[in-house]
């Protein structure tokens, strides 16, 4: 491939992944660390905006601080940002250093934490991934035993929490990003932690890329095939796992939980599917083999009076009445008791955000809802059980008798670390309501009667 070709598909490349996106108010930030890749990121991106003008462009340089020519580093992004016209900004971070592998993970965290924090849900991040990253990416992948989800490597798109991140160069090895550089005569900085192959990533570069590469030339280009036949295979899985967990989910006080009767009639693979989506659906590190295994054996299928839990980073998935919860214990430790009277809020946040309430007015007992019939001027209060006198109870609607309120919550099924998460209504004192789970009989009161409406938006 000559220059000119070489530069054309660059710039087709470009065009094919930004040109449905670009439109007059959305901005790119290019994330510049100095290095060669990053620096032909830039380069072609103001080669883009000279033919069309109609976006905003900036770089992004994060200083970790790390190296003795970080301020060098920093000073020859900027100056190259002022040659090329392109806005600059860089963000120094902190890192505490660990030992060697946490600290690169870590600066890793901490720079994308630094690059996106700042983007809005018109901006796209843009970094320098090639073809070479994605093979050490797989590579690293396959040494810790990854299955799909991590052999699909490095992804071109990703929609983050605002915005997206993009990776226009994946399909172009590094040789061709440097016969870019040396084209347009570019300079750039070299990272001299890069040449240390106590990390496992510069061992791969260093040493074990060059040999796979001299034995099949086109190494690189089939690995990149590969890791997007995982990525469509991933997305399949992610599919299945959606329509599995929309018909098996079912609610406990407003909670998602999987009913174990129908987790266990999957198949295995359809199962550890359907739980590892669970986990990324709240924002969780996928569970590995062995915790999927114990998941199962040891919670699932736990002994019937058993109280089984297995923990993970703040989480714990616990079983109740052949249930599967997910639980965020570090919230659940951070609970406090409140007492607070409704002052006509729309909405009520307790228990340090763990416990949501919304509030509305009807004038009709038809309408949806948990309902409490107001009578005048009364008093409003939400309060929790550790609030109520120990030996207190109450009649539910429809049912016969009343019962204590420990009993009632064990009989409407409420998990054990949940019971003291229920928000009680109290009216003038008395108690009217468990929210989410039943209203207490009550004396009709004189005149056209109003109803609150009290509806559980979360809990735990």
């Amino acid at each position: 491939m000559n220059k000119a070709d070489l530069l054309n598909a660059f710039q087709a490349q470009l065009n094919l992944i930004l040109a449905p996106k670009i439109s007059f108010d959305q901005n790119f930030h290019i994330a510049l660390s100095g290095g060669l890749d990053s620096v032909v990121l830039l380069h072609l991106f103001t080669r883009l905006r000279a033919f069309d003008k109609k976006y905003s462009l900036c770089a992004h340089h994060i200083n970790h601080g790390l190296s003795d020519n970080a301020a060098h580093w920093q000073l020859f992004c900027e100056n190259l940002c002022a040659s090329l016209a392109v806005d600059f900004c860089c963000s120094p971070v902190i890192l505490e250093k660990k030992n060697r592998t946490s600290l690169e993970a870590l600066a890793r965290e901490k720079r994308y934490a630094c690059l996106t924090g700042n983007l809005l849900d018109n901006s796209y991040l843009i970094t320098a991934h090639h073809q070479d990253d994605q093979l050490e990416t797989v590579l690293l992948a396959l040494k810790r035993g990854s299955g799909s989800t991590g052999l699909q490597g490095i992804q071109k798109m990703q929609k983050l929490q605002k915005g997206h991140l993009i990776r226009p160069l994946l399909n172009f090895s590094r040789q061709q990003l440097a016969a870019y550089a040396e084209l347009f005569q570019l300079d750039w900085v070299e990272d001299e932690s890069n040449q240390d192959q106590d990390f496992d990533r510069n061992f791969i570069r260093q040493t074990i890329t060059p040999l796979l590469k001299e034995r099949w030339p086109g190494m690189g280009k089939a690995v990149a095939r590969s890791a997007n036949i995982c990525q469509e295979q991933q997305q399949l899985l992610d599919e299945i796992a959606l329509a599995d967990f929309n018909q098996l989910v079912e609610f406990s006080l407003n909670q998602q939980v999987l009913p174990i009767e129908d987790l266990a009639a999957l198949s295995i693979g359809r199962r550890n599917n359907l739980l590892r989506f669970w986990f990324k659906k709240n924002q969780l590190d996928y569970p590995s083999a062995k915790q999927l295994q114990a998941l199962w054996t040891d919670v699932a299928l736990a002994i019937i009076d058993a109280q089984p839990l297995l923990q993970f980073k703040g989480y714990s998935v616990r079983r109740y009445r052949n249930y599967l919860y997910l639980v965020n214990d570090n919230k659940l430790a951070a609970s406090i008791a409140q007492k607070i009277e409704w002052q006509g809020q729309d909405k009520i946040v307790l228990q340090g955000g763990l416990v949501e309430l919304s509030f509305s007015i009807e004038e009709d007992a038809k309408a949806a809802g948990n309902l409490l019939n107001l009578d005048g001027n009364a008093k409003v209060e939400i309060c929790f059980r550790c609030q109520l006198p120990a030996n207190l109870a109450c009649q539910p609607l429809g049912r016969k008798g009343s019962r204590s309120i420990k009993k009632l919550l064990h009989e409407y099924h409420v998990a054990p670390w949940l019971r003291d998460l229920v928000p009680f209504i109290l009216l003038d004192g008395k108690l009217k309501m468990a929210v989410g789970l039943w209203s207490c009989q009550s004396e009709k009161t004189a005149g056209k009667p109003r109803y609150l409406n009290c509806q559980l938006k979360a809990i735990g």
